[in-house]
């Protein structure tokens, strides 16, 4: 196979063949090798193979991270006793803001009801 359809002196003007530019592409996607260690190991520009793979349409492989059972293993426990008070302080202040909201409510609506009157906003006035 030859690397090079045309050859030039200048490595600016080199023109890869089909089955060169193809075998570098396939030998990153199947391999485990890098796109700078396969440029530098077939004497390629910076991003060429980059290049070659969007020009294919074969993307670029994703790195993938997976957590190590030692790194959770050292993970601090979630939460202290008074974080656990503090949370519990809040859940309650909630359940009361949401009891009174609801005594509001009613309280506007038996209002309403008895005397005829508008208590609530409407809107658009002024």
């Amino acid at each position: 196979m030859e690397r090079y359809s045309k050859t030039h002196k200048s490595k600016w003007q080199s023109q890869y063949s089909e089955e060169f530019k193809l075998k570098v592409c396939n030998e990153y996607i199947n391999g485990n090798d890098g796109i700078r260690f396969l440029e530098k190991k077939h004497g390629l520009g910076n991003s060429r193979l980059t290049t070659w793979l969007k020009l294919y349409g074969l993307g670029i492989r994703k790195t993938i991270y997976l957590p190590l059972d030692i790194m959770t293993a050292k993970k601090k426990p979630v939460g202290n006793s008074n974080e656990a008070l503090s949370l519990k302080l809040l859940r309650k202040q909630l359940e009361d803001a949401l009891l009174e909201k609801e005594l509001y409510r009613r309280m506007v609506e038996v209002a309403e009801r008895e005397l005829h009157i508008d208590i609530k906003k409407k809107s658009g006035t002024k």
